[in-house]
C-alpha cells in the first residue's frame, strides 16, 4: 500500500509541474508581462562591452551604478583582451545584444564612428552635467565634424621606473624630470658599473612604440616630414646596440615584457606605462624577494615644453543601433564623469576625467612618491587622429624594427615607411570611391 501511495504522489507532482510549465510558456508569449530575471523591475537592461582583465574595476562601477539609477541596469559582457578589436566590431556592425561598447584607442573610435557604428553623443553631452574641458585633448581627438561619438573613459601616462636599490648603491640620486640625453648617459653609468660576475641592464625601453620622443614634440606619423621621429630612432639604436646599455631587439624577446627582470633586480630603469604600478604591485605579492622601486615622469625630448608627457585614452561609445541609447548615455555620464572618476582612481586606473577627488584616490591607492606629476603632465596623445593611424604605426614599427636589428638603414627604413604610408591611403581612399 505504501509504494502505491508515493506512485500516486510521483503522478500527482508531474501533473502539477506540466501544468506550471504550460502556463510560464503561455505567459512568456507576452513578452510585457515578464522580467528578465537579471533585469531589476521597472529598469531597462543595457548590455555593456569590455575586455576581460577590465572586470575587477568595471564591476565595482557597475555594483556602484546599478544600485543608485532607478531606470537603468547594466549588464557586462567581457572578451578576451586578443581578440576584442575584432569581435567588437563585428558585434557593433550585426547590432544585435550591444548598448556600450568600450574602445581602445582613438582612432578605432574614429572608424567606428565613419562607418555608422556609433551613436552621435553631442545633443546628450550638451545637456549632461559633464564638463567636457576636463577631458583635455583626448576629446578633441575623437570629434568628426565638431561632433562627439565616444567618451573618454582611462587614461595611460608613460613613465621612467626605477629601482631604488641600484641607485643607493652607486651613491645615485632619484631620477626626477631629465632629457633623454641625460636618461642615455645615466643608463649607460648603470650598465658599465654592474658587478662583477653580473648581468645588469642600464635600462630597458620597449620596442612598440619607437617613435615616443617625438610624440612629446606632436610628431606623428602622417606628418610630411619626421625629423623628431628619425631622431629618437637614432637614439634607441644607440641604446640597444651601439652603447648596449638596454638589451636590443632580440634580448628583449627572452625577457618581454621585463616586470620579473626588473623586481629581480636586474634592470636599473624601465620605461612603460602607469598599468605597470599594478602589475609590479601584484607580482610582488607572489614573490618572497623584490627590489625597491618608484616612478618618475618620462624622460623628454629637447624643445618639448616642461611637464610634457605621452599617454593614450580608452573611450566609451554607444552603439548606433542601441534601441536604449538615453539609458546607455546614463551609464556613460557615471562611468566618464566625476563618480567613475573616483572608483577608477582606487582601482589604480588613471581617470580621463580629471577631478581632485580622483587625484586624491589615486595618490593614497598607488603609493609612489611622484605620483602626484601624473596629474600635472601635459599629454600628448600616442595616436593621432588619422582614421589609419594604428595601421600606420604597424607599418612603423615593422621598418623601425628593421632598422634596430641591423637588417636595413635608416634612410632605408623611412623610406620604405612612407611607401608603405603612400600604400594605405591609396588603398583607403580606392575603398571610398568604390563606395560613391
Amino acid at each position: 500500500m505504501k509504494k502505491k501511495r508515493n506512485v500516486f504522489y510521483i503522478l500527482l507532482t508531474a501533473a502539477l509541474a506540466c501544468f506550471l510549465l504550460d502556463a510560464c510558456g503561455r505567459e512568456s508569449q507576452n513578452p510585457d508581462t515578464v522580467q528578465d530575471e537579471t533585469q531589476t523591475a521597472g529598469k531597462q537592461k543595457i548590455i555593456c562591452y569590455d575586455v576581460t582583465v577590465s572586470k575587477p574595476y568595471m564591476e565595482d562601477l557597475v555594483s556602484v551604478f546599478n544600485a543608485r539609477s532607478s531606470t537603468t541596469e547594466v549588464e557586462m559582457r567581457y572578451v578576451d583582451d586578443d581578440g576584442y578589436d575584432d569581435e567588437i566590431m563585428r558585434i557593433l556592425s550585426e547590432g544585435e545584444g550591444v548598448d556600450i561598447a568600450w574602445i581602445r584607442q582613438p582612432s578605432k573610435s574614429n572608424r567606428m564612428a565613419e562607418a555608422d557604428l556609433l551613436y552621435d553623443l553631442s545633443d546628450m553631452i550638451n545637456d549632461s552635467s559633464l564638463d567636457i574641458s576636463k577631458y583635455g585633448q583626448s576629446l578633441d581627438i575623437v570629434q568628426l565634424d565638431e561632433r562627439i561619438y565616444s567618451l573618454p573613459f582611462i587614461q595611460n601616462i608613460w613613465l621612467l621606473f626605477y629601482n631604488k636599490d641600484i641607485f643607493d648603491e652607486l651613491g645615485l640620486e632619484y631620477p626626477g624630470r631629465m632629457t633623454w640625453e641625460e636618461y642615455a648617459l645615466l643608463a649607460l653609468q648603470i650598465k658599465e658599473s654592474q658587478p662583477e660576475g653580473t648581468d645588469r641592464w642600464g635600462g630597458y625601453l620597449p620596442i612598440w612604440v619607437p617613435n615616443l620622443g617625438a610624440l612629446e614634440l606632436g610628431e606623428y606619423l602622417y606628418d610630411d616630414d619626421l625629423p623628431a621621429t628619425r631622431d629618437f630612432l637614432e637614439l634607441m639604436d644607440r641604446l640597444y646596440n651601439t652603447e648596449h646599455s638596454h638589451p636590443n631587439v632580440k634580448e628583449m624577446e627572452k625577457i618581454s615584457p621585463g616586470y620579473t627582470t626588473f623586481l629581480d633586480g636586474e634592470i636599473g630603469m624601465m620605461i612603460n606605462g602607469d598599468w605597470t604600478i599594478q602589475i609590479l604591485q601584484n607580482l610582488e605579492a607572489s614573490r618572497m624577494e623584490n627590489c625597491r622601486w618608484d616612478a618618475a615622469p618620462l624622460p623628454l625630448t629637447r624643445g618639448a615644453e616642461d611637464g610634457t608627457s605621452v599617454g593614450s585614452n580608452s573611450y566609451l561609445a554607444v552603439s548606433s543601433r542601441s534601441s536604449y541609447p538615453e539609458n546607455a548615455f546614463e551609464f556613460l555620464e557615471f562611468c566618464c564623469g566625476e563618480e567613475g572618476a573616483t572608483i577608477l582612481a582606487s582601482n589604480y586606473c588613471f581617470p580621463s576625467y580629471f577631478t581632485e577627488g580622483s587625484r586624491e584616490s589615486y595618490i593614497k591607492n598607488a603609493g609612489i612618491t611622484q605620483v602626484g606629476f601624473f596629474f600635472d603632465a601635459i599629454l600628448q596623445n600616442e595616436e593621432g587622429k588619422h582614421l589609419l593611424y594604428r595601421d600606420l604605426r604597424d607599418v612603423f614599427n615593422e621598418e623601425a624594427i628593421g632598422y634596430l636589428s641591423g637588417e636595413k638603414s635608416l634612410d632605408t627604413a623611412i623610406e620604405d615607411y612612407l611607401k608603405g604610408r603612400n600604400a594605405l591611403q591609396a588603398e583607403e581612399n580606392a575603398k571610398k570611391e568604390a563606395q560613391k
